[in-house]
């Protein structure tokens, strides 16, 4: 019987994968798609910081240290940062090196593989799956959900919860008519409701484009318009569309994240950023808690849900909450129509509110801006009373 089967090779699979073979644990790593990370389900923005807790750097196509904020009513903004805020990457290319690392480390990498479910057995798990030619069985003691915002693994290990997830599409374009080292947002119901798009140059006179938002609205009609009308079509008059890029964005921690032999990691536990939509660095760290609390669990020859149970308070300690702290503002945002938005964003051009956004923005930590931002403007809190309660 295996240490431990992990289902899903993205970033925090393929971390948690990686822990447990450079400790000697016995570890397979599978994932359906037959050339991990495609296709591309991520804009590819992540911060400085994540590399830094990854422990290793890629190849960077882009350093960002501005945005320029479209909203309704033709208001604009243009923030320009005196650092660098965000790096544009090759996501693909971040996916197929950490899975590398996993299995330089001992773990074996069984891409092509599709996880059907599993049933509990005698000291772990009995997981069903398949690939092009044949169907069979992995026992493991330990059962590691990174398999995505549809989590076939939580679901049949009955800890799926009701959650909002967001569809997203969008694509690499030729023709980008952006900013260099600036990303382009776009905000509004005739733009992205309930959401944003964004717009993101990735090399010269290209771009990845692309909106997320949730039903009943569909994203790919807003993505066709973006080439027609509005504040995009400024940035896309005549660009060519390379390749497309869709996936799924899941908000809402898992809790509980765990069960007998069974733990989930990123996505699957609802890692998501509900600010920005990312989730790599966020991934991370759950995959590192994940590993600290599972591998003294199997050391112990006890993984029951009462053994796991302290990954739960980890990634809240760690990262829980700037997610509920995020939550919030999310509901604040959602609270909002155009002409209320049209009216943030001129007050957050303001100097003084401006200079702000431009010090303490970050991707990671967005609640540490919304704060700072509130103490430099306090009118803002008349758009979301309820803004204030995750700082009180």
């Amino acid at each position: 019987m295996l240490d431990v089967l992990v289902v899903g090779a993205g970033p925090s699979g393929s971390r948690t994968a990686w822990n447990f073979s450079k400790e000697g644990y016995s570890v397979v790593l599978l994932d359906r798609a037959e050339v991990i990370g495609e296709p591309c389900q991520c804009a590819g923005l992540v911060t400085p910081r994540t590399f830094e807790y990854l422990g290793y750097e890629r190849p960077i196509l882009q350093e960002m240290d501005g945005a320029r904020l479209w909203g309704p009513k033709d208001s604009f903004l243009d923030f320009q940062a005196s650092e660098t805020k965000a790096l544009v990457i090759d996501r693909p290319d971040l996916d197929r090196s950490i899975a590398e690392k996993a299995s330089d480390a001992g773990a074996e990498l069984l891409h092509g593989h599709t996880y059907l479910g599993h049933e509990k057995i005698d000291g772990g798990i009995k997981a069903s799956v398949k690939n092009k030619n044949k169907k069979f069985s992995i026992e493991a003691k330990l059962l590691v959900g990174a398999d995505g915002p549809l989590s076939r693994v939580a679901k049949n290990a009955g800890i799926s919860g009701k959650r909002e997830i967001l569809t997203a599409f969008g694509a690499d374009v030729k023709g980008y008519k952006g900013r260099d080292t600036h990303v382009d947002l776009f905000v509004g119901s005739e733009l992205a409701p309930r959401f944003f798009g964004w717009g993101i140059p990735t090399g010269p006179d290209e771009g990845r484009i692309g909106i997320a938002t949730t039903l009943p609205h569909k994203p790919r009609h807003f993505f066709r318009d973006y080439f027609l009308k509005g504040a995009p079509s400024k940035l896309l008059g005549g660009a060519k569309i390379i390749n497309l890029i869709s996936g799924l964005i899941p908000f809402g921690t898992a809790n509980p994240s765990y069960t007998d032999n069974v733990i989930l990691t990123g996505d699957a536990a609802g890692m998501a950023k509900p600010t920005s939509g990312g989730g790599i660095y966020s991934g991370l760290i759950s995959a590192d808690a994940a590993f600290e609390v599972a591998s003294k669990a199997l050391d112990s020859n006890n993984l029951s849900a009462t053994n796991l149970s302290e990954y739960q308070s980890l990634i809240s300690t760690r990262i829980g909450g700037e997610l509920t702290k995020g939550s919030y503002l999310r509901k604040a945002f959602l609270s909002l129509n155009d002409d209320q938005l049209a009216e943030i964003i001129s007050i957050l051009g303001e100097p003084k509110v401006k200079e702000t956004i431009e010090r303490t923005g970050d991707l990671d930590y967005a609640s540490l801006a919304a704060f700072s931002v509130l103490k430099t403007q306090p009118k803002l809190i008349k758009f979301a009373p309820h803004l204030l309660k995750p700082f009180i």
